[in-house]
């Protein structure tokens, strides 16, 4: 019987997890200083917020990929740090609804450009059509992966 490869190289979820891990380090080396020690995924959670309309915390969850734990925590960190506000939900008094508050939004106007910077270098060299079919992809393989 032939021995079965081992290798990641090459793995699409292994390049994908590595391209990941890369980018984590680089928007946190990049922030940091300017956003009182934000991790990408509470910066997530206030761009998410950012769009003015509070939101529950399954909403967030689903928009950041993440379980309800995390967004609690992720919560807490921000409203230690004074960046976003939960309150009770009018239509349900046990659920809570997250709103930026006017410093989460000054954050997130100093540090959004940034990231704009960031994008734009991780695609030089791409064209137009590459990274239309890039995001196809990416889009097919997380919905394919929240299959397993």
């Amino acid at each position: 019987m032939r021995k079965q490869e081992t290798s990641l190289d090459g793995k699409i979820g292994h390049e994908i997890g590595m391209t990941a891990g890369v980018l984590r380090r680089v928007f946190a080396a990049r922030i940091r200083g300017q956003a009182e020690d934000i991790t990408p995924e509470q910066f997530a959670v206030l761009v998410r917020l950012s769009s003015g309309k509070g939101m529950n915390q399954n909403e967030i969850a689903e928009y950041v990929l993440k379980d309800d734990a995390t967004i609690t925590r992720v919560l807490d960190s921000l409203e230690k740090k004074k960046l976003a506000v939960r309150q009770k939900a009018e239509y349900d008094r046990r659920a809570n609804v997250a709103f930026i508050t006017p410093r989460g939004v000054e954050l997130v106007e100093r540090v959004f450009p940034l990231i704009v910077q960031i994008d734009k270098k991780l695609c030089d060299g791409l064209g137009d059509d590459e990274l239309e079919a890039a995001v196809r992809v990416l889009r097919r393989l997380r919905a394919n992966a929240m299959q397993l």
